[in-house]
């Protein structure tokens, strides 16, 4: 097992690999990088009981986010209301799906983002710029949006206007 930039094949030193806990099968193994990625989208996203909290992106880090939100609510705390409201945002109806069935919830279509928020948090994780826009659009004033897109070199163009910079809101990067 290594740490690595999320890709099929890698090529490492030898001292980048770790052994896989025994057991812990190497199926699962896999996932260890990704779950790493996700908790750290979720720690620093730190979701008060209560808040409306959108993901953008329902691919593997984005439906692993969505899993572990869902999970944080006791099942006590979801008896009478839910922790805190989950809305995640995706273009393929098969990730929409999957992450209804994980724990979501709402989950829609990108243009429905205005009609559902504003947010309390928003996490993206669909490496689209399209999206991170969506996000600090759809934020709460005060609100905090939560990147965990790698953009690499490339150049994102965003709207951070008047309306934005009285809205107080917060952009933090996450460990990717």
């Amino acid at each position: 097992f290594t740490f690595s930039p999320h890709c099929t094949r890698v090529t490492v030193n030898g001292d980048a690999i770790q052994l896989v806990p025994d057991g812990i099968d190497a199926e699962d193994a896999v996932f260890m990088p990704s779950v790493e990625t996700a908790l750290s989208l979720v720690h620093d996203a730190h979701v008060r009981i209560g808040e409306n909290v959108a993901v953008y992106g329902q691919g593997l880090i984005g439906l692993l986010v969505t899993s572990i939100m869902a999970l944080q609510t006791p099942s006590l705390i979801a008896s009478r209301s839910p922790f805190c409201s989950i809305t995640t945002f995706d273009t393929f109806d098969d990730r929409l799906r999957i992450s209804s069935s994980l724990g979501a919830t709402s989950a829609l279509k990108p243009i429905s983002a205005s009609k559902a928020g504003p947010f309390d948090v928003s996490i993206e994780a669909s490496g689209s710029p399209r999206a991170l826009q969506s996000a600090i659009d759809n934020t709460s004033n005060n609100g905090r949006i939560i990147v965990g897109s790698w953009y690499g070199n490339s150049n994102v163009s965003l709207k951070l206007g008047i309306d934005f910079h009285r809205s107080h809101k917060t952009i933090q990067t996450s460990q990717v």
